[in-house]
């Protein structure tokens, strides 16, 4: 089974016949105002939207620029980029 697909989520949210409350989370609600195409298939079809990637690329550029700035450092050198752009650092 996906991990994705959970069937029993949309239990009660449109069946008229049912008098319980069904509750949304704030999350469910912003869902909704943003694309309402995106909510029925969540809450109707059980069919949610895959999660956000993490942001890896980003941690990893981080990563590496701050390696090379640091070997910099430590050997007493300007980065060639700080020389080429001029930068007062």
């Amino acid at each position: 089974m996906s991990q994705y697909y959970t069937p029993k989520r949309t239990k009660n949210i449109f069946n008229p016949n049912d008098s319980k409350p069904f509750k949304l989370s704030r999350s469910k609600i912003e869902l909704f105002i943003e694309c309402q195409r995106c909510f029925y298939i969540d809450r109707r079809l059980g069919v949610g939207r895959p999660p956000g990637f993490p942001f890896n690329l980003n941690s990893a550029v981080d990563a590496l620029l701050k390696n090379e700035f640091d070997t910099c450092r430590v050997k007493g050198l300007k980065h060639p980029l700080i020389e080429k752009y001029g930068v007062g650092a």
